[in-house]
C-alpha cells in the first residue's frame, strides 16, 4: 500500500474526496478521547506537549446527568459540521457538543435519556458512528440491538437485534461498537458472540457475518478504506486486522512488552497520514501509535497518557480511555464566493467526519456563471471558509449587426455587471417609431448580447416603360440596396443602373436604357434575296420575305422573324438542316466514334463491334434520308457451341442459350465420381464455351479402430472407378451382416460399416404404436432376437424387429400402423363445415358435423373400430309432420333405435 500518499490512495480506490487525509490540512492534530473512568471527553494534541482540553463533562471528573456532565462515556464520533457526538453510556443518551464547549452540549432529540427498550430509549449505549445522511448508528449494548436515530422527534429504528441476547441470524449479544463504510455499509462488533457483522441495508436481512474470533471478544473497529472491506478491530488480546468476507484475521498490535503490551485495547483511529493506528488502552490509561507497516509486538509507542500507566484527569493524563476520534481541531465554513450554488444536504464541513471527511457534492454555477472544468470545493487549511473553483462569469460578446454603429460604444461584457451604452443606428437605418435609442439586452449564455430598435430605410420600385423588372433581384433596404437583373424593356438598349432612394418609402432610380435599331442578320440557311425590311426600329419592327436556302427544311410554322433585343441583328428562325440520329441497333460500340450527323456533311467513323459480336466485313454507316436514325451494317452476334471434352460434367438436365449476348447454361451437374460447383463461361469468339468447377474425387483410407486394414487391397481410390476389398473387423469386433465399403462423396476417407463390438447390445425402443409387454428379447447384436412384440391399441399390422447398428442404440421395430377411419356416407348428416383434423384413431379429431336438412339433434362423432371403416355418428333424427283431429300441424321425431347408429 502507498502510505506516503493516503489522500490519493483514498480517491483512487473509493472515488471519494478524501481531503481529510491530507497532512497539510491538519498541522498538529488532536484526538477526542472518551475518558470513561474520569467521566470526561477530552481533546488531546498529538505531536505536541500541550495539555488536553475538556470538551464534555466536568473538570472535577464527577459524573452526572445534566447536559454539562457525562457518566462513563464510551464512544465518540465527529459529525459533518464538526459537532462531537458522545455515547453517554450510563446516562442512556447521546450528547452533541460543539468544539471545546462543555456547557453547550445538547441531547439527541430522538432519544429520551430514560433507560428502557422503547424506540426512544437506550440501555447503556457504547459505540456510535455517523452515516452520510447524518444519522446516528448506536450500539445499544444492554438491549442487544443496534439502533439508527436522527436528531429529530422521529423514533429510532432497529437495524439488528431482537432485544434479547442470542446468536441467531437476527440476534446480537451485547453489541459493543459500530462503524460506517464509505458505501453506507454498517459494521457491528457482536462482542459476546465473538464476531463482526456487516449490514448492507437497513434491516437484519441484509446483515451477515464478516469475521469470527475465538475468545477475542471484539469491540472497537477501524475501517481501512485503503483496502476496501478490510478493518482493524480491538479485543482482549490486542488489535487484529481482518480482510472481511469471512477471511482469517491476523495480529496487528499487542503481544509485546512495554508500550507493545496492550492490556485493555479499545478505541481505534488512523493518524492524519494513515501510516499509524492510534489504540486506546483502557487498562494502562494511555493511547498508543502503532505503525501500519510494522510488526505486531514491536510497532507501537505511547503518544498520550502517563509513562507510569497511571490514571489522571488533568494535563496529558488519561483515566480509562475508551473511544477515540481524530480531529484537525477546526471546521470549514461555507465561503461567500459569488457564482456558486451549494446544496447544504451534500456539504460535509468537518475534515474529521467519517466516512467521508471534508466533502462538498453537487456544486453548480449560479445564474450568469458557467463551468470552467468541474465546479469543486477545496478543504480549508484552518478554521475558515473552504475554497471554491470552476465557475466563471458569462462574458457576452459584441454582436455583428450592420444596423448598428458601435464606434462610440462603452461596454462592460461580464454577465453579472453587464452594461453597454453609446450604440447608435448605422447609416441607412433609422430608429423605430417611438424609440429614442437602441435597446441593449445581456446574453443568456456566453455569446453576443442583443441589440434592437434600428430599422432599415426601405425603398419602393419605380414605374418605368424603358425598364423590364421581371427578372429583378431586389433588396429594397436602403443600407443594403440592390436591384440586380434589371434589363431594358423591349425596344430599348443599354445597361440599366439602379440607385437607392433618398427617403424612406421613396422610389429608387434606374438609368441607362435607350430605344434600339436592328440590322439584317447573316444567319446561314436563310435567303434574304426577296426580303422586304419595312422597318428595323424595334417599336415598329416589320420584316417579310425571308425564306430557307437549299439543303435546309422549313418548319411547319414557316420562317419566323423577330426583332433584336439589343442593338444588333434581328433574329430569324424556322430553317433547319436535316440531321440524322445515332441508331439503337444492338451489336455496335460507339466508344471513340466520331459523328457528323448533319445530312449535307454526314460522316461517321471508328464504330466497332460490341462484345460478343464479330465483324462480317467492313462496318458501314449510311446517312438518313430524312430526320431519323442512320443505318449501320457489318457486326453479327457470336454463337458458342457445347465443348467436346465434357468429362466430369453431366448435361442431362442442362439448358443452353448459346448466342453470346444472352449466353446462359443452367442445370449442369458433376458426373458421378466428380465433385464441385460446375460453371460455364461464354466463348470470346465463335466456338466452344468453357467448363470449370468439377474435379475428380479421391478417397483416403479411414482411421476406424473397429476395422482391420491389414489385408486391404485398394485397387483404386478415385471415385469413378473406386475399388477397395479385404477390409475386415478388428479384434473384439464382428460383422453380423458383413463389412461394406463405400466411396467418399468428396475428397476424404471412404466409408466402412458393419463391424460392431462382440459385446455390443441394443436397447428397447420407445416407438409409439408397439406393445412390448410380452416381448422376449436377446439384445446382443451378434445374437439379436426379439419375439412377442405386438401392435398397441388403435394400431394394426405385423410387427418386426431389426438389430441396431451400434452399441446401446435402440433396435428398430416396423409393421404397426395406426387405424385410419374414413368419412361415412349418411343422408342424416351435413359435412360441409366438417373439420377432419385427424382420422387416425390414436389422435382422432372430427368437428363441425351438423344435422342435414330434415333432421335435428346434436351429432356425436366416435372413431371406427377397424382401419378403413367409416367413423361413427349419432344424434340426428328425422323430423316428421302429423295432423291432429283439430287440424293443427305439429312436429315430432322418430325415436332412435340401435339401427340409427350410422357409419
Amino acid at each position: 500500500e502507498n502510505h506516503e500518499s493516503p489522500a490519493l490512495r483514498c480517491v483512487m480506490k473509493l472515488a471519494l474526496t478524501c481531503a481529510m487525509l491530507a497532512t497539510p490540512a491538519y498541522g498538529v492534530v488532536s484526538l477526542y478521547v472518551a475518558n470513561k473512568q474520569g467521566n470526561q471527553v477530552r481533546r488531546c494534541p498529538v505531536g505536541s506537549a500541550d495539555d488536553c482540553v475538556l470538551v464534555a463533562g466536568q473538570a472535577d471528573a464527577a459524573g452526572g446527568s445534566t447536559l454539562d456532565a457525562v457518566n462513563k462515556p464510551e464512544g465518540v464520533a465527529v459529525e459533518r459540521d464538526g459537532t462531537l457526538a458522545i455515547a453517554d453510556t450510563v446516562n442512556h443518551r447521546i450528547l452533541r457538543c460543539p468544539k471545546d464547549n462543555p456547557a453547550g452540549c445538547t441531547k439527541l432529540q430522538s432519544v429520551s435519556g430514560e433507560v428502557g427498550s422503547g424506540m426512544d430509549q437506550l440501555n447503556q449505549p457504547f459505540g456510535i458512528a455517523l452515516t452520510m445522511d447524518g444519522e446516528y448508528v448506536i450500539a445499544d449494548q444492554r438491549n442487544h440491538r443496534v439502533q439508527i436515530c436522527k436528531d429529530t422527534a422521529d423514533p429510532c429504528v432497529t437495524l439488528m437485534g431482537t432485544g434479547t441476547a442470542g446468536s441467531g441470524a437476527t440476534q446480537l449479544n451485547s453489541p459493543y461498537a459500530v462503524a460506517v463504510g464509505p458505501g453506507g455499509e454498517i459494521y457491528i462488533s457482536d462482542i459476546m458472540n465473538n464476531r463482526v457483522l456487516k449490514c448492507t441495508g437497513r434491516d437484519s436481512s441484509t446483515c451477515s457475518v464478516d469475521a469470527t474470533f475465538n475468545n477475542f471478544f471484539p469491540n472497537f473497529m477501524l475501517l481501512d478504506n485503503g483496502t476496501p472491506g478490510s478493518f482493524y478491530v480491538s479485543g482482549t488480546t490486542g488489535v487484529q486486522k481482518c480482510p472481511g468476507g469471512g477471511g482469517a484475521c491476523t495480529s496487528f498490535a499487542g503481544g509485546g512488552s512495554g508500550d507493545n503490551s496492550i492490556a485493555g485495547p479499545r478505541g481505534l483511529a488512523f493518524s492524519a497520514d494513515q501510516t499509524q493506528v492510534y489504540v486506546a488502552d483502557v487498562t494502562y490509561h494511555r493511547v498508543l501509535a502503532c505503525d501500519v507497516a510494522g510488526t505486531a509486538g514491536s510497532n507501537c509507542a505511547r503518544v498520550l497518557g502517563s509513562s507510569a500507566t497511571a490514571a489522571g484527569n488533568s494535563g496529558r493524563d488519561l483515566n480509562g480511555p475508551v473511544g477515540i476520534a481524530l480531529t484537525a481541531g477546526y471546521t470549514c465554513t461555507r465561503p461567500t464566493t459569488p457564482g456558486y450554488v451549494i446544496n447544504a444536504s451534500t456539504e460535509y464541513l468537518s475534515p474529521d467526519f467519517l466516512p467521508t471527511g471534508f466533502r462538498v457534492d453537487g456544486i453548480t454555477c449560479a445564474d450568469g456563471y458557467s463551468a470552467n472544468g468541474t465546479p469543486e470545493a477545496t478543504i480549508c487549511a484552518s478554521e475558515g471558509p473552504y475554497t471554491l473553483s470552476g465557475c466563471v462569469p458569462f462574458v457576452c460578446t459584441r454582436p455583428t449587426n450592420d444596423a448598428y454603429n458601435f464606434s462610440a460604444a462603452v461596454e462592460d461584457l461580464a454577465k453579472p455587471t453587464f452594461s453597454v451604452t453609446g450604440v447608435t443606428c448605422s447609416q441607412g437605418y433609422h430608429l423605430a417609431t417611438g424609440t429614442t435609442e437602441p435597446t441593449i439586452t445581456s446574453c443568456d449564455s456566453a455569446g453576443p448580447y442583443t441589440v434592437a430598435g434600428c430599422e432599415l430605410t426601405v425603398c419602393v420600385r419605380p414605374t418605368l416603360d424603358s425598364v423590364d423588372f421581371s427578372g429583378v433581384d431586389e433588396d429594397l433596404n436602403a443600407a443594403s440596396f440592390k436591384a440586380d437583373g434589371l434589363t431594358c424593356a423591349a425596344g430599348y438598349t443599354g445597361t440599366p443602373a439602379a440607385a437607392a432612394c433618398d427617403a424612406h418609402e421613396g422610389a429608387y432610380t434606374v438609368t441607362g436604357c435607350a430605344p434600339i435599331t436592328c440590322t439584317r442578320p447573316a444567319t446561314v440557311g436563310f435567303d434574304f434575296s426577296v426580303v422586304i425590311e419595312t422597318s428595323l426600329e424595334v417599336p415598329s419592327f416589320e420584316v417579310t420575305g425571308v425564306t430557307c436556302m437549299d439543303g435546309y427544311a422549313t418548319a411547319e410554322t414557316g420562317v419566323t422573324v423577330m426583332p433584336c433585343t439589343a442593338a444588333g441583328e434581328y433574329t430569324v428562325e424556322g430553317c433547319t438542316e436535316i440531321s440524322c440520329s445515332r441508331p439503337s441497333t444492338p451489336g455496335y460500340n460507339f466508344t471513340g466514334a466520331t459523328e457528323n450527323l448533319l445530312a449535307h456533311s454526314f460522316e461517321v467513323t471508328r464504330v466497332t463491334c460490341a462484345p460478343h459480336y464479330a465483324a462480317a466485313g467492313e462496318i458501314t454507316a449510311t446517312v438518313c434520308s430524312e430526320a431519323g436514325e442512320y443505318t449501320l451494317a457489318g457486326c453479327a452476334a457470336i454463337e458458342c457451341t457445347r465443348p467436346t471434352d465434357v468429362a466430369g460434367y453431366d448435361f442431362a438436365d442442362a439448358a443452353e442459350v448459346l448466342t453470346a449476348p444472352d449466353f446462359a447454361v443452367t442445370g449442369l451437374s458433376c458426373s458421378p465420381g466428380y465433385a464441385g460447383t460446375p460453371a460455364a463461361t461464354v466463348c470470346d469468339a465463335a466456338g466452344p464455351y468453357a467448363l470449370s468447377g468439377c474435379s475428380i474425387v479421391t478417397c483416403s483410407r479411414p482411421d476406424n479402430a473397429e476395422y482391420d486394414f491389414g489385408a486391404v487391397v485398394e485397387t483404386s481410390l478415385t471415385a469413378p472407378d473406386f475399388d477397395v476389398t479385404g477390409v475386415t473387423c478388428a479384434d473384439a469386433f464382428s460383422a453380423p451382416t458383413g463389412v461394406t465399403v463405400e466411396p467418399c462423396a468428396t475428397d476424404g476417407p471412404y466409408a466402412v460399416a458393419g463391424c460392431v463390438a462382440n459385446a455390443a447390445a441394443c436397447t428397447r425402443p420407445t416407438t409409439t404404436g408397439y406393445d412390448f409387454s410380452d416381448a422376449a428379447e436377446e439384445l446382443t447384436i451378434l445374437s439379436f432376437a426379439v419375439t412377442g412384440v405386438k401392435c398397441a391399441s388403435s394400431y394394426v399390422g405385423t410387427p418386426a424387429a431389426a438389430a441396431c447398428a451400434a452399441d446401446q442404440e435402440a433396435y428398430t421395430v416396423t409393421g404397426c400402423e395406426p387405424l385410419v377411419c374414413t368419412r361415412p356416407t349418411a343422408a342424416e348428416f351435413n359435412f360441409n363445415d366438417a373439420a377432419e383434423v385427424s382420422l387416425a384413431v390414436p389422435t382422432f379429431e372430427v368437428t363441425g358435423v351438423s344435422c342435414a336438412e330434415g333432421y335435428s339433434g346434436n351429432p356425436t362423432v366416435q372413431p371406427c373400430q377397424s382401419s378403413g371403416e367409416p367413423y361413427y355418428i349419432t344424434g340426428c333424427e328425422e323430423t316428421t309432420t302429423t295432423t291432429t283431429t283439430t287440424g293443427t300441424t305439429t312436429a315430432s321425431t322418430t325415436p332412435p333405435t340401435p339401427e340409427s347408429l350410422v357409419y
